[in-house]
């Protein structure tokens, strides 16, 4: 399928929406089920899976609430397989909740609907986000894993690299990718403001250093997804003729949705992650409040054929 056009909206545009499939994942985070809890009060949900990391989280399932344990993206994959078999009218409605998904679980769902086909006219998807309180940054681990998200082939070039960074609030994370890929040019992002100031607080002297060193910094307003998209498309085409782009999304996970969606866009981006492997650090991610969301509704269509041509806005 293609990509027809996406924007942002915000809860109330879903409000009383027949929704076909609920996806959302559960662990320890407390943010969980504050998406589904406050749509599920005015919504009509078909099926809602709650997706697991391991089987040691419960849930209270129903006959439209179920559990689902993934081990792999492979996984997320052959779901997706089995729920699109069961989706028989042609107004297609999907929530998909990625506030506490890894960023390979909702790059391969991006994927998968990009590369599906089907007899549906169209897919109408919200990729729904819970913004949190600010924690105290724990002690960073190890950096284990350094490589390209799984799921999308780039084509091998001799072009030099230039890295866009967008900083999380956990040391180390960026100087580990900057120093393992050493690019030619690197661009630092970051969320200013932030719906929790102390956020931006974090992020400020954790990665004063790279901050300091570094000329070409951009700051965006977490909230507003289509400025973020605008600075992103920009440097896109400042880099595209010259250089290879590697995009490092370590901080906020809208920013990480909207580099996944431009990778789509323009082919030749690829996106990379740091990984401290199973030995992650956690934390409880409790709710801003309950009637905060980040909302972005992407419509999917049958293949148009025009490469690039899904907008924004």
């Amino acid at each position: 399928m293609d990509i027809k056009h996406g924007k942002q909206i915000e809860i109330e545009n879903i409000s009383e929406q027949d929704i076909s499939l609920f996806l959302f994942a559960v662990n320890h985070e407390k943010r969980a089920y504050t998406a589904y809890n406050r749509i599920n009060k005015v919504n009509s949900i078909k099926k809602s899976i709650a997706l697991c990391y391991n089987d040691y989280f419960k849930i209270e399932e129903t006959s439209k609430l179920l559990k689902h344990t993934i081990k792999s993206p492979n996984e997320v994959s052959k779901l997706l397989d089995n729920e699109f078999s069961n989706l028989k009218n042609d107004d297609i409605k999907i929530v998909i909740d990625y506030s506490c998904m890894t960023k390979p679980w909702y790059y391969t769902m991006i994927l998968y609907l990009k590369k599906k086909k089907t007899e549906f006219n169209s897919i109408t998807v919200y990729f729904i986000y819970t913004p949190s309180k600010h924690e105290i940054p724990q002690k960073p681990k190890p950096n284990s894993e350094i490589a390209p998200l799984p799921g999308k082939y780039i084509v091998p070039t001799d072009k030099p690299k230039a890295l866009i960074v967008c900083l999380g609030y956990e040391q180390s994370k960026a100087e580990g990718i900057i120093e393992h890929l050493d690019p030619k040019e690197c661009f630092l992002f970051y969320s200013k403001p932030a719906l929790d100031d102390e956020f931006v607080k974090k992020i400020e002297q954790n990665n004063s250093n790279i901050l300091l060193e570094n000329k070409n910094i951009i700051t965006f307003p977490l909230n507003n997804l289509l400025i973020l998209e605008r600075e992103l498309t920009s440097l896109y085409y400042l880099l595209k003729d010259d250089y290879h782009i590697i995009i490092a999304p370590l901080g906020p996970k809208p920013f990480t949705f909207m580099s996944m969606l431009l990778s789509i866009k323009h082919r030749e981006i690829d996106i990379w992650r740091v990984g401290s492997g199973p030995d992650i650090n956690e934390y409880n991610r409790e709710p801003i409040n309950n009637d905060t969301f980040i909302i972005s509704e992407v419509l999917f269509v049958k293949n148009i054929g025009k490469e690039n041509s899904f907008y924004f806005n």
